[in-house]
């Protein structure tokens, strides 16, 4: 059954028509459907012979394949799958169809699809003595115009079942152009040659990370000259200092050592600390000894401040920690730990 528009003109029962297969697209079809006969073998090749097909697309783009497996494919395994597909395509081999009974096929050891119905006659589609499947579908007249295959991603679609997408042909030609074109300007940025990326990529990152631990380190060091005008800051409730301050741009482990500095200068004491970076604001919550005993819970606390920015968390009576959605409402939320401490106090 085909469908069409009209562009121009008009189309009446009883006219002649001509009709032209579009001839590109079709040979990329058939590359892309002979090369997922040449993937289902080498998946039971490196995986084992528990691999079934369990679904397919193929377009004039990529291919899709879904197989039964339980866990994620490693790098060597999908390399070795890759391989053997290529030189699969490199050999040559000739597709050759056939029509025979179903029982036929299956004695010859032709791979059916689990569960599928098939009529009286079927087509058995073979790419030399490598693969041998029931397949009605259009292919190649040999491996080799596939040209060369290229696994895109392997990754999982519902429980036992994982999915490879891949390209051939021109489409596997255009990936590898990308890639070769991002890699140049990739090399032009960081200025480097093909020899020595990996080495110059690799002192990059080391210098940033370096770079980021400095940066870091003098934004805690900016942060904690104002310990002392923060513990100046505190408000007196039944003996318990409480403490509530937001920084701009800390990492989450930052206000945790700073609330460690400011607890060193008090008795009995309930600390909230915020910080917002990334779009997501955190909070630190710590509570001396005394003021556990009186009800405030450093867990409980800092989750009802959370709330207040869109977010949840908890933990220890003496430590924790809750995330927040709504940076701009950290003010607001830290603002209210006064209030949170007077209704938790027994």
């Amino acid at each position: 059954v085909h469908k069409a528009i009209v562009l121009k003109g008009k189309i009446e029962v009883g006219q002649d028509c001509e009709l032209l297969v579009d001839e590109g697209n079709r040979k990329s079809i058939a590359k892309n459907h002979t090369s997922t006969h040449l993937l289902h073998k080498a998946l039971r090749i490196v995986l084992g012979e528990h691999v079934e097909q369990a679904g397919s697309s193929v377009d004039s783009k990529r291919l899709r394949f879904d197989f039964t497996h339980f866990n994620a494919m490693t790098r060597e395994e999908i390399k070795s799958v890759e391989q053997i597909v290529n030189s699969q395509i490199m050999k040559a081999l000739p597709v050759s169809t056939i029509e025979s009974t179903i029982d036929q096929a299956k004695a010859m050891g032709a791979m059916a699809l689990f569960n599928e119905k098939y009529a009286d006659r079927v087509r058995v589609v073979k790419v030399g003595e490598y693969s041998m499947e029931l397949c009605g579908g259009t292919h190649v007249a040999n491996s080799s115009e596939a040209g060369v295959f290229k696994i895109l991603s392997e990754g999982g679609v519902s429980a036992g079942v994982r999915r490879i997408e891949a390209v051939t042909g021109q489409s596997a030609i255009e990936y590898y152009e990308n890639i070769e074109e991002t890699l140049s300007s990739v090399l032009e940025v960081i200025k480097a040659n093909k020899e020595d990326i990996l080495l110059k990529s690799t002192h990059l990152v080391e210098d940033f990370r370096q770079l980021m631990k400095e940066n870091e380190l003098l934004k805690e060091k900016a942060a904690s000259s104002h310990l002392n005008e923060i513990v100046e800051q505190a408000i007196m409730i039944d003996g318990i200092s409480v403490i509530s301050f937001g920084f701009p741009n800390l990492a989450s482990n930052m206000i945790r050592s700073i609330a460690d500095r400011i607890k060193d200068q008090l008795d009995e004491y309930l600390i909230v600390l915020g910080t917002k970076a990334d779009g997501k604001v955190t909070f630190v919550a710590m509570a001396s000894e005394n003021a556990i005993k009186k009800g405030l819970h450093a867990g409980n606390v800092v989750r009802e401040v959370a709330k207040l920015a869109g977010g949840s968390g908890g933990g220890r009576p003496n430590m924790a920690q809750a995330g927040g959605k709504d940076p701009e409402k950290m003010d607001f939320a830290l603002n209210n730990v006064e209030q949170i401490a007077k209704n938790m106090l027994k």
